[in-house]
């Protein structure tokens, strides 16, 4: 059973758990996403909670809705999510990392060093093959990819 955080509202943590599992391919463009109803069931959550989260990823167009059939992954939600999390990254991590650099006074060659040893000893080029054991999530516990049935349609 998943454990949510007190401090972050479920909903976003649900949809947090869906955009991970794309990123880290657990989740492929087209794929179906288990239904609202049995998402709810399954976490013992509120349906309504779990709706405000698939409302959000259809409205970011990260997945979207087959009339009568479910919700899919759409096919560019890798991208929409990577454009995302790259800005993210900037945003905080990367000009931290330079605000630090500076302070300690190292030049743009040394930090370009310090940047490729560092890449060259994480052992690969491809950051999601790097993870063998990712992180537990919604989706390695059996939620997705879904195949969608008759008797589960509602969203």
């Amino acid at each position: 059973m998943k454990i949510f955080a007190d401090n972050i509202p479920i909903y976003l943590q649900l949809k947090t758990e869906v955009e991970n599992a794309i990123l880290s391919g657990v989740l492929k463009a087209e794929d179906g996403i288990d239904s609202i109803r049995a998402m709810a069931a399954k976490y013992s959550i509120n349906p309504l909670t779990v709706s405000k989260a698939i409302q959000e990823l259809e409205t970011e167009g990260i997945i979207y809705k087959k009339r009568g059939i479910g919700f899919y992954v759409s096919p560019e939600a890798p991208a929409i999510l990577r454009k995302r999390h790259m800005q993210a990254y900037l945003d905080t991590d990367v000009k931290s990392f330079v605000r630090k650099a500076r302070q300690l006074e190292l030049s743009l060659a040394e930090i370009i060093k310090l940047i490729e040893k560092t890449y060259k000893n994480s052992g690969t080029d491809n950051p999601v093959r790097e993870q063998s054991n990712p992180a537990p999530h919604l989706f390695n516990e059996g939620l997705g990819p879904s195949t969608h049935d008759n008797k589960d349609k509602e969203r």
